[in-house]
């Protein structure tokens, strides 16, 4: 909470935290659109752009915690420069920005997770002029546009709620350096575009696209000359289009009174939603000789609507490379994509065969589970990170099996990664053939590493609830 402090190092503090004594829940909010939301022409648009402005204005409500958010706006663009497929923006070969909202939002969701997600929407104003390389945005296609960033964005965060604001108000009759013109017909446009927004929220998700701010447009109709930077066009005549920080604070407000009625409506948020995790490992990941789509990770990813990657090799070890089982963890790590959110290593199984482990030395193995600890923290300093030990066995105590796993215990708590030591906290009875039976591969007791289906169902809550205390 913050102490009495002057105003400008009280918007420096990110995240912006409340003052209220009874504040409850945190927010993570990603704001997408043109330069008014980029807070063009600001000398501290991170301080007093509307985006940082309105997640201050939020912090400072009754009921709310801290508000963490990300700045999408671009410059210039329509609602074509934010639709998911590059081959549908308009005019054909100019960027689309899309990609760079779901890397903000996977960092926001990373750095904050198991907050609740909204998406603060305003588009139009660079829809509604005439534009040089193609014309102004109809009102049918500003609603393909938006249901096709909002379709896509509720599919990558199935709990997010998204906020469309209207436009605000500029002055007509303004040409741009890169041939847009502005008359009183495009800002009509802003209305039209406002009035077709019930479409949108009819199309989308049910109950999670909400209609926001529409005060601010008359707001800026009356206060421009106040609160909006004048502006010369390329003729060198005066137009006021961009609010200066007196208005974003006014901006800031209206789109905080929208947004949070909205936040006060949502449940708790799933930690794990939308991101992306990778598991490797031996055939623990790989799953042997059955379907990946039957273990307990893949139905956990969809479950919680992440992003899956499996680097499972079937007889690979974490600190020995095989001819027939490939290269070791301790190095074939690297290949893993580099954008992973929660990295999960199941193995040591392998490197416990008799034999295996006494080759190169319980010390060896010791020093390459480090060298993987090592550059998995490197490699995501962002990510979360956590290890899987091998089940239990026949006479485990005093067993390779212990060792490694006591190993595995040693070196990656000497790094911080959580372990789960599913040789004695699984509920995975391995050394009992009667249980193999039941749950394990070949449903004859002999397989004695590879869960069948009703196995992996058994442990899935089990690594669910280890992995989730961690990230809630």
């Amino acid at each position: 909470m913050f102490n009495k402090i002057s105003l400008l190092s009280l918007l420096l503090i990110l995240p912006f935290v409340s003052l209220a004594s009874q504040a409850q829940r945190s927010y993570n909010v990603v704001f997408i659109g043109n330069s008014i939301t980029y807070g063009a022409l600001h000398e501290q648009r991170e301080v007093t752009a509307p985006p940082a402005q309105c997640a201050q204005w939020l912090a400072s409500q009754q009921g709310v915690d801290s508000v963490y958010f990300m700045n999408c706006g671009r410059s210039g663009r329509t609602t074509y420069h934010f639709l998911p497929n590059a081959e549908d923006v308009v005019p054909a070969g100019d960027k689309t920005y899309f990609p760079n909202v779901i890397a903000k939002t996977r960092q926001l969701m990373a750095d904050h997770p198991g907050l609740p997600l909204l998406f603060s929407i305003m588009l139009g104003t660079n829809d509604s002029v005439e534009r040089a390389r193609n014309s102004h945005t109809t009102p049918d296609d500003y609603v393909k546009n938006l249901c096709a960033i909002i379709d896509t964005l509720l599919t990558l965060w199935p709990e997010a709620h998204v906020v469309i604001n209207k436009p605000i108000y500029y002055t007509p009759d303004y040409q741009t350096r890169g041939g847009s013109v502005a008359s009183k017909q495009s800002l009509k446009r802003l209305d039209e575009y406002f009035a077709s927004l019930p479409r949108v929220v009819e199309h989308c998700k049910a109950g999670q696209v909400h209609i926001g701010d529409s005060d601010a447009f008359d707001y800026f109709k009356k206060n421009w000359r106040t609160d909006v930077f004048e502006e010369k066009d390329v003729r060198g005549k005066s137009y006021w289009l961009h609010p200066n920080p007196q208005g974003a604070t006014q901006l800031a407000a209206f789109w905080g009174k929208a947004l949070l009625p909205v936040m006060q409506s949502m449940p708790d948020a799933d930690p794990l939603s939308g991101m992306k995790i990778g598991f490797i490992g031996d055939s623990y990941v790989r799953n042997h000789r059955e379907p990946v789509e039957n273990t307990w990770h893949y139905k956990l990813a969809s479950k919680h609507h992440m992003q899956y990657y499996n680097y499972g090799r079937n007889g690979n070890c974490i600190s020995v490379d095989l001819e027939k089982w490939g290269t070791a963890m301790y190095k074939r790590y690297t290949e893993m994509s580099d954008s992973l959110d929660i990295i999960v290593v199941i193995a040591g199984h392998n490197d416990a065969t008799p034999g295996r482990a006494d080759s190169i030395g319980l010390d060896t193995f010791k020093e390459r589970l480090a060298i993987l600890c090592k550059g998995l923290i490197e490699k995501y300093p962002r990510g979360h990170i956590f290890f899987f030990t091998p089940w239990t066995c026949d006479n485990f105590v005093g067993s390779m099996r212990q060792k490694v796993v006591d190993a595995m215990l040693e070196v990656c708590g000497a790094y911080a990664i959580p372990v789960f030591d599913a040789a004695r906290q699984s509920g995975i009875y391995a050394n009992s053939e009667q249980f193999r039976k039941i749950y394990f591969q070949g449903g004859k007791g002999t397989d004695k590493a590879h869960l069948n289906a009703r196995g992996h169902d058994r442990f899935l809550p089990v690594a669910e609830q280890f992995i989730l205390k961690y990230l809630k």
